[in-house]
């Protein structure tokens, strides 16, 4: 694909995604006053007439859908989506808070389940076509078969509520000022350890499947028996030779699932009660706080579109047969 096709599609998904990013808060039941009032239920704050039309006027949603649409752009090019209603405090302020918490736990979980799933999708395919190959082979799929919510449930239950090793929730324990950053590193990790747990799982397969298939693939061609031929052992056939080779495919996959993982962290964090952007997703779809969902829609999708790009310009430079095929389109 030509570099202006795919700036073409890239700016259609974008535009699409934005016309998104509008209508579904809007297509939820209810809406801000509702939750404010607690939908009729006990619990719900009293407001005043005065009060809801102030709040009605503050975020527009008197005006037409066109009008609330104009308003929506014009905060999408200023990068100012107002005050989050269940917050009470700017939106990049209430995201640039939780945001960290989400790349701990994202960051973490990608690079275990990149560096356990390529080692044992390349172990796997050693072993090919032998026992531990169907075994490791028949474990992965099942953990594939399993939601990541259940895994994450699972976990909990074992390590914070059977055994009582890690916490239950939360991102640090409250109160906890032990003097220096040793101490309160290690109980954030303790933290954050069973989400990354249940993220890295969720991708684990995946990988797995993918580095096994392709080394398999490449075990066969021409290249690797003449190696073997020349008394090449396995070990270093299958780490110079098949690892490197049977890698570049799977570039595409891990950056598009990168994206991928930081929009799906929502099952995760909730499990968890972890204060990040997955689960700050979750409040603000039950407050049905719109300026909030604005914002984290739309840092969602730059993150995906990013990794997309990312993908579509490392890949080139990695394998050189692409670059040529490129090269000869283009042309």
């Amino acid at each position: 694909m030509s570099k202006a096709k795919q700036t073409f599609t890239y700016v259609g998904v974008l535009l699409f995604v934005i016309l998104l990013n509008f209508w579904l808060p809007r297509l939820l039941r209810g809406g801000p006053i509702d939750y404010l009032n607690g939908s009729g239920n006990d619990g719900g704050i009293f407001l005043s007439e005065a009060q809801k039309t102030a709040l009605l006027s503050y975020y527009h949603l008197n005006d037409s859908l066109w009008m609330q649409f104009v308003e929506y752009l014009r905060s999408l090019f200023t990068f100012d989506f107002g005050l989050s209603f269940l917050y009470k405090a700017p939106v990049a302020d209430v995201i640039a808070a939780r945001l960290p918490w989400t790349l701990l736990v994202v960051g973490g979980a990608t690079l275990i389940s990149i560096v356990a799933g390529l080692a044992i999708g390349l172990l796997s395919a050693w072993r090919h076509p032998g026992r531990s190959d169907r075994g490791l082979f028949v474990a992965m799929l099942t953990v594939s078969a399993v939601p990541e919510f259940l895994v994450g449930t699972l976990v909990l239950i074992l390590f914070a509520v059977q055994w009582g090793w890690l916490p239950l929730g939360g991102a640090k324990t409250a109160f906890y000022h032990p003097g220096s950053w040793l101490p309160q590193a290690a109980d954030v990790l303790r933290h954050a350890a069973l989400p990354i747990v249940t993220l890295a799982a969720g991708n684990l397969a995946s990988i797995y499947l993918l580095m096994r298939n392709e080394a398999i693939r490449v075990r066969r061609e021409p290249f690797v028996e003449f190696a073997a031929a020349k008394g090449i052992g396995d070990k270093a056939l299958m780490l110079r030779h098949v690892a490197r080779s049977a890698s570049l495919p799977l570039v595409t996959v891990i950056m598009m699932r990168i994206g991928g993982m930081l929009a799906g962290s929502v099952l995760t964090e909730t499990v968890f009660s972890y204060p990040g952007i997955g689960k700050l997703l979750q409040e603000a779809i039950l407050a049905r706080d719109y300026p909030l969902l604005h914002g984290l829609f739309l840092l969602m999708t730059l993150f995906v579109l990013f990794f997309n790009i990312a993908a579509d310009w490392l890949y080139p430079r990695l394998d050189p047969r692409i670059r040529t095929a490129k090269k000869g389109e283009m042309q």
